[in-house]
């Protein structure tokens, strides 16, 4: 009786002796690994060994999380030590672009994400949406792992620089979004219509988006992300390329879906924007969480200043001692008094009344969210 052909293939030590695997089996790991050939490369082990590794510590990341309890069903989002590093391909040298990040979103809460260029942001929103596999942590979304078909179906997400098929027009495209994400056909063609409208881009509903400028682009993809109603919109910088109007459109969007119960995360620079819409404000600051509050709090926790308002002609040379604590400046009709600690006023009221100074107006100066934010990012940059 004539033996059955084996494949040749590579000898594999395991725990019950050595085993055959097929050549094929080895080349397609090597080439899910990032190396196309073998042959007469001297770097190869190393290459394998780092992927190795990485697969490895993967594999363990599972492992370890895998006891871990589902996350509270109020949470729309729930993150656990999300970690992502980029390895050069060259040098082999690690970027840290974001680190061990724990952080919670409520259903129905509006969460803005802060921080500088090469922060995070847009990195963290990539990996709650399966875009990038994390290196180590792990995140939920609607109570479902990330990167499970489960997790994006009441999903809504612009990217930052969104792609689109500039041979469709408006209408098609919604519909496309639609079906993509569900809808029978009717209802998508019905949304379509409906949400073209609702961004402000109805009035020609067939010009093809070739023709469409930035902003307009910009609209039909917060669209697309509305299009199939989800509970949860993710969104990166939505204002970028915004006019005035186009911003107070998205504004209005965002609240709308607050008032739906809808949960909104969403990056952005424009900070008057953030604290005019958000519940609270996460901030990153070089691949780091630093802070998770709402506006009120962060406002709360900075020095006030105030600002004394008097009649013309005030002309008070300032004591010494409230050097870099009191400043003056001269209008044409009055003289104003700024002291950059509240704590101060007291002292500076009884000094201006003993003067015989006529005083109009004592204005709180409450800081800004972008005031704020500027102080942060300088204190963390003068640490690195």
């Amino acid at each position: 009786m004539a033996r059955s052909a084996r494949p040749r293939g590579t000898r594999v030590a395991t725990g019950d002796g050595p085993v055959e695997r097929p050549r094929g089996v080895a080349r397609v790991i090597l080439m899910a690994q990032g190396v196309g050939s073998v042959g007469g490369n001297r770097d190869v082990k190393g290459i394998m060994q780092t992927s190795a590794d990485s697969i490895a510590e993967r594999q363990a990341v599972v492992r370890s999380a895998a006891g871990q309890t589902v996350p509270d069903p109020g949470l729309a989002v729930c993150a656990r030590g999300l970690s992502k590093h980029y390895t050069q391909p060259w040098t082999l040298r690690v970027a840290r672009g974001l680190e061990a990040l724990d952080l919670d979103v409520r259903r129905g809460e509006v969460l803005g994400l802060l921080g500088p260029n090469g922060a995070g942001k847009t990195t963290t929103l990539k990996l709650l949406t399966g875009l990038l596999k994390p290196t180590r942590g792990r995140a939920w979304l609607l109570g479902e792992p990330v990167g499970s078909t489960a997790s994006r179906r009441g999903l809504g997400f612009l990217p930052e620089q969104p792609y689109f098929y500039d041979y469709l027009n408006g209408v098609e495209y919604l519909e496309l979004a639609g079906r993509l994400s569900g809808l029978p056909a009717e209802s998508a063609r019905e949304r379509a219509r409906h949400w073209l409208g609702r961004v402000g881009l109805g009035e020609r509903p067939r010009l093809g988006l070739r023709k469409y400028s930035k902003g307009m682009l910009q609209r039909l993809g917060l669209a697309a992300a509305l299009v199939h109603d989800p509970e949860l919109l993710i969104l990166d910088e939505p204002m970028s390329g915004l006019d005035p109007f186009g911003r107070r459109d998205v504004r209005d969007l965002i609240t709308e879906q607050r008032e739906r119960s809808v949960t909104v995360l969403f990056s952005s620079h424009i900070l008057p924007d953030v604290e005019m819409l958000c519940d609270r404000v996460a901030i990153l600051l070089g691949g780091r969480l630093t802070r998770v509050a709402t506006v009120g709090e962060l406002v709360e926790d900075g020095t006030q200043a105030v600002e004394i308002r008097c009649a013309p002609g005030a002309l008070l040379e300032l004591p010494r001692h409230w050097a870099g604590l009191v400043s003056r400046t001269q209008r044409a009709d009055e003289s104003v008094f700024r002291l950059e600690d509240e704590a101060q006023l007291g002292d500076v009221l009884g000094w201006l009344l003993k003067a015989g100074v006529q005083v109009r107006a004592v204005t709180p100066q409450r800081p800004s969210l972008e005031t704020l934010f500027m102080a942060a990012a300088e204190a963390e940059r003068r640490q690195a």
